[in-house]
């Protein structure tokens, strides 16, 4: 019995060992694959190489990513910008230029619309998502944003123009806010942008929640539609919060960024950023409380039509009750009541059933019950 016990005991080892391997070769497979974009967007990847400095401007597109990095000099500014993450293998080309690893071509590639801020020794990585409206639709897509000592790096989902204010004074050489100045300033004029599109977002929301309350305080006009409406602005802000939120702890980690990456000159611009948004989610905050109201205003409401509802048919049985008491009384057909075979008794039923409901209903009406 003791020998069996122990061989049984063999065979479990020997089945958790394969397990064990197994379960091992799957994770290593699962590492060892290479990250491929998740998004929904569509969009071929597309890459500008921006190279600026005092007075000196030019571009142009490539595809031979090895091309990029002989076009980072010291002399000046280097700005790579890339449109659509579809090609994952380009990507992860482009950013083993910049000393990263098949990990953070994951956590670039794969769209998990949370705000992160990673210092390197040479460079800084900053995650962001961003939003914007189209045709009264608000669409999400991650923005990828890399500074070095000389070079920035925007990655974004889409083609959408995010940056084309800063492209143009750059290629206009409108020098007064970018000439001589490193790639720190121009990553706070970059998420300053994202940020003014959140800003719009919410004020956008605090208007159609202004024309929500509008049209629930006018009670004869409520429609069944407008919850629905209501819904609808309640989830918009529920996924700005969402978005919004990490942004508060995340940008606090710029202001201890090494010196060589964001001078101590440029900390005042993230400051002003970070007033922005705190004001931005004061706002938003605002707008969460409204809805909250909105929500009960409506509730309230229903049941306010309700009420009116039950008054009009309550007028309309106090009008009836006395009118069906006559009648009751008079369709009692007992031999000897004198209405009976009157000669005008019809016509006078009328008359006084008549004379009773208007009666009943001038007086309902000055006592404003309706």
């Amino acid at each position: 019995m003791k020998k069996k016990m122990l061989y049984d005991n063999y065979l479990i080892h020997l089945c958790c060992i394969k397990l064990n391997n197994m379960s091992s070769r799957k994770r290593n497979r699962h590492l060892n694959e290479l990250p491929a974009y998740t998004g929904q967007f569509k969009t071929k990847t597309n890459i500008q190489v921006i190279r600026y400095a005092s007075h000196d401007f030019s571009e142009k597109q490539t595809n031979d990513i090895s091309d990029i990095q002989s076009s980072i000099s010291s002399d000046g500014v280097t700005w790579v910008r890339v449109s659509g993450m579809t090609d994952s293998n380009k990507i992860i080309e482009l950013i083993k230029i910049f000393d990263f690893c098949i990990f953070d071509a994951k956590r670039i590639l794969t769209t998990q619309y949370i705000m992160s801020v990673e210092e390197y020794d040479n460079n800084l990585l900053v995650i962001i998502p961003a939003v914007y409206n189209v045709d009264g639709e608000t669409k999400t897509e991650q923005v990828i944003l890399i500074i070095g000592k000389n070079y920035v790096v925007t990655i974004q989902e889409s083609n959408h123009p995010f940056f084309e204010h800063i492209y143009a004074e750059i290629k206009n050489e409108k020098y007064l806010k970018f000439n001589n100045r490193k790639p720190d300033f121009i990553l706070a004029s970059m998420i300053n942008e994202i940020i003014n599109n959140y800003g719009d977002e919410v004020v956008r929301l605090e208007n159609d929640l202004e024309e929500l309350e509008d049209q629930l305080l006018d009670v004869k006009q409520i429609q069944d539609t407008l919850i629905n409406c209501i819904q609808k602005k309640r989830r918009e802000m529920i996924n700005l919060r969402k978005l919004l939120v990490p942004f508060k702890f995340e940008l606090a980690k710029l202001l201890r960024v090494d010196a060589d990456l964001i001078n101590n000159q440029e900390n005042s611009y993230f400051r002003e950023i970070y007033d922005q948004l705190l004001y931005i989610l004061q706002n938003l905050e605002s707008c969460r409380e409204i809805l909250s109201s909105l929500i009960d205003l409506y509730l309230n409401n229903n049941d306010l039509k309700m009420n009116i509802v039950m008054k009009q048919l309550t007028l309309v049985a106090t009008i009836f009750i006395p009118l069906t008491f006559l009648v009751g009384v008079w369709g009692m057909n007992f031999k000897f009541m004198p209405e009976l075979e009157h000669q005008y008794g019809y016509f006078i039923a009328w008359s006084l059933m008549i004379c009773v409901g208007v009666f009943i209903w001038v007086y309902m009406k000055r006592k404003k019950w309706f």
